[in-house]
């Protein structure tokens, strides 16, 4: 349930209305951004940086998907589950993986470097430093930029399930 109303279109500055309505990302006209749009000289920025983890790194989009999954399933957000479940499967994330990601890393159906990446998002997401050995596991699949936007799609991703679970954004019917 709501613990906020959605923030109406015409209520909107037209700038933040014009990238609602008309963004890239086929999540711009989501609820979450109805919701963030309250936050009128941040919904903007909030956006654009969601976008630009989405759709500009270099990082491995399944890597990233299997990040979020998993974010979403620490911080049991289901709005967050619902929209990266279906951008995962868009990307490739095989089935058996996406319902695997909701029991930790240790699934058979996951390689090495997915092994990393998700524990690596775990130790992150539960206490915020990650051990020094899941950093240098991470090292051995991953570049220094895409080690940088794993960690950058962390800390947003669970910003957003943060913000989710507490204003209270429910699925898009």
């Amino acid at each position: 349930m709501p613990r906020l109303p959605l923030l109406p279109l015409e209520e909107m500055p037209e700038k933040t209305r014009n990238m609602i309505t008309g963004g890239k990302s086929e999540l711009s006209a989501k609820n979450i951004n109805k919701m963030v749009a309250h936050a009128e000289n941040s919904a903007r920025h909030f956006m654009r940086l969601g976008n630009s983890l989405l759709t500009q790194g270099q990082l491995d989009a399944r890597l990233r998907e299997l990040a979020i999954l998993r974010i979403a399933t620490l911080c049991d957000s289901n709005y967050e589950w619902y929209q990266h479940e279906i951008i995962a499967r868009q990307v490739g994330v095989p089935e058996e993986q996406i319902e695997a990601v909701r029991q930790g890393k240790e699934s058979p159906v996951f390689n090495e470097q997915e092994r990393a990446v998700l524990r690596y998002t775990e130790e992150v997401t539960l206490q915020v430093k990650s051990s020094e050995e899941a950093f240098e596991e991470l090292t051995r699949f991953l570049s220094h930029r895409e080690l940088v936007e794993l960690t950058l799609a962390i800390g947003f991703y669970n910003l957003v399930a943060r913000f989710l679970e507490n204003t209270g954004v429910e699925i898009e019917k």
